[in-house]
C-alpha cells in the first residue's frame, strides 16, 4: 500500500476492555498495523486488560476506570499531562470532544428500542433506570452535540441516517466507511475435508455457523430455534465465541469457545447463520461471504446493505421469525447440495466481500484523518 508521502501522523485510539477475538479489537489492530506501515505513529488509550504486545507498536497508555466516565477522566489527564502529541483522536467508545468517532457500536438508544421488544414490562423498567444505560444515553447525546465531535464514520448506512435525524447530527460531517477484510477466496472441497477432520465434524453433516461474543445481543438462541425447527439430526449448528454455553445448551449445537485463528472454522462450514438483533457492520459476517459462505441474517446487521438476497443468502425482518429463519436454511441447504449451484454461490459470495478490502478502508480512513487536520489548522 503506499496511501501516504507525508509526515507521519500520531494517531490516539480510545477503547476500553479487551477481548483476543473481538471483532472491534481485530478492526483497530488491523488499522493501526496499516498505518504504522505508512509511517505514521498509533498510540492506543486503553485499559489494563489490553496487552501492549497485542498493540501494533506496543505504545498504550492505560486509562483506568470503573466506568465510561472514569475512563475518559483518565483519558483527559493523559491529555493533559502526557508529552506525547497526539494529531488526532479516534474513538470507538462514546467519548464527548474525540476528533473522530467510529460507529462499531451503533447507537446506544436504538440498541435499547431493539433490545426491548422482546423483554418483560419490568425489564424495560429496570432498562430505562438502569446507571449504566443513563450514563451511555447521556454521554451519547454529547458525543453527537454539533460542536463536540468534528466528525463520525459511520458503518452503515442506516446509522448515518440514525444519527442525523435522531440527534441532529449534520450528515456533511458523517462519511460512510465500511470495513474491509483480507482477500480468501471460496473453500476448496480439500480445504473443507481437512478443515472438518481438524474440528471433529463429519463429512455428511451440514453445518451452520455462528461467531461471536455476545450472544444476546447477536440472536444466538434464535439461530438455535431455526436449527431445531428443522428436525434434521444432521443439521448442526457450531458456535465460535465466548459466552454462556450451558444456557444455550442444544443436541443441535456445538461449542468451540474463543477461536482465535477462524480459516479452519470457515472452511468447515456450509454457510453462516447469524440472527443478529443489532450489529453495525460485523467483521465476521463479511469474513463468511469472504470465505464463499451464504449468509442468513436479518435487517438489523449492517451487511445486509451490501447483500443480494437470493444470491449472497438470505436476509430476514426480524431475528424472533423463526419460521422464516427455518425456511432460508432450509432453502440454502438445499441450494448447496447441488454442486453446480453450490460453486456458483460460493463465488458470488466471495466477489461481494472482494470489493471491501482492509487497504481500501484504510485510504478512506487516512482521508478523513487528513481533513480533521487541515479543520484544525
Amino acid at each position: 500500500m503506499n496511501v501516504m508521502s507525508q509526515t507521519g501522523i500520531t494517531i490516539g485510539f480510545l477503547r476500553r476492555g479487551y477481548s483476543p477475538t473481538g471483532g472491534v479489537e481485530g478492526y483497530l489492530k488491523g488499522l493501526a498495523k496499516g498505518l504504522r506501515s505508512e509511517g505514521h505513529r498509533v498510540i492506543l488509550f486503553g485499559t489494563g486488560e489490553w496487552p501492549s504486545t497485542e498493540w501494533p507498536g506496543g505504545e498504550v497508555l492505560l486509562c483506568e476506570g470503573r466506568n465510561l466516565t472514569e475512563y475518559i477522566a483518565a483519558v483527559e489527564r493523559h491529555k493533559k499531562s502526557s508529552s506525547v502529541r497526539v494529531d488526532v483522536i479516534l474513538s470507538v467508545e462514546k467519548v464527548p470532544g474525540c476528533d473522530l468517532y467510529r460507529t462499531d457500536e451503533g447507537l446506544h438508544c436504538s440498541w435499547m428500542a431493539q433490545r426491548s421488544k422482546s423483554m418483560t414490562p419490568w425489564a424495560r423498567l429496570f432498562q430505562k433506570i438502569s446507571p449504566k444505560h443513563r450514563e451511555k444515553l447521556r454521554l451519547e447525546k454529547e458525543l453527537f452535540n454539533h460542536s463536540s465531535t468534528r466528525r463520525v464514520i459511520s458503518l452503515s448506512r442506516k446509522i448515518s441516517g440514525e444519527i442525523r435525524d435522531i440527534y441532529g447530527y449534520p450528515e456533511e460531517r458523517i462519511t460512510l466507511i465500511r470495513n474491509g477484510v483480507p482477500g480468501r477466496g471460496s473453500t476448496s472441497s480439500e480445504e473443507k475435508d481437512r478443515a472438518r477432520k481438524k474440528l471433529g465434524i463429519l463429512s455428511h453433516e451440514k453445518i451452520a455457523i455462528f461467531v461471536g461474543t455476545g450472544w444476546e445481543r447477536k440472536g444466538l438462541r434464535y439461530a438455535i430455534q431455526a436449527i431445531e425447527m428443522l428436525r434434521d439430526p444432521l443439521v448442526k449448528l457450531v458456535v465460535a465465541g465466548k459466552g454462556p454455553e450451558k444456557k444455550f445448551a442444544s443436541p443441535s449445537v456445538r461449542f468451540l469457545g474463543p477461536v482465535k485463528e477462524m480459516v479452519d472454522v470457515y472452511s468447515a462450514a456450509d454457510l453462516f447463520l447469524f440472527p443478529t438483533l443489532f450489529d453495525p457492520f460485523p467483521l465476521a459476517t463479511l469474513e463468511a461471504l469472504s470465505a464463499g459462505l451464504p449468509v442468513i441474517t436479518t435487517a438489523a446487521n449492517g451487511v445486509s446493505e451490501i447483500m443480494t438476497p437470493g444470491v449472497h443468502g438470505e436476509v430476514v425482518s426480524e431475528s424472533s421469525d423463526i419460521t422464516a429463519l427455518s425456511e432460508a436454511l432450509r432453502k440454502w441447504l438445499t441450494i448447496l447440495d447441488d454442486p453446480v449451484s453450490a460453486e456458483k454461490t460460493h463465488a458470488l459470495c466471495s466477489q461481494l466481500a472482494a470489493g471491501f478490502t482492509l487497504e481500501q478502508n484504510l485510504r478512506e480512513t487516512l482521508t478523513v484523518i487528513r481533513e480533521v487536520i487541515a479543520e484544525q489548522k
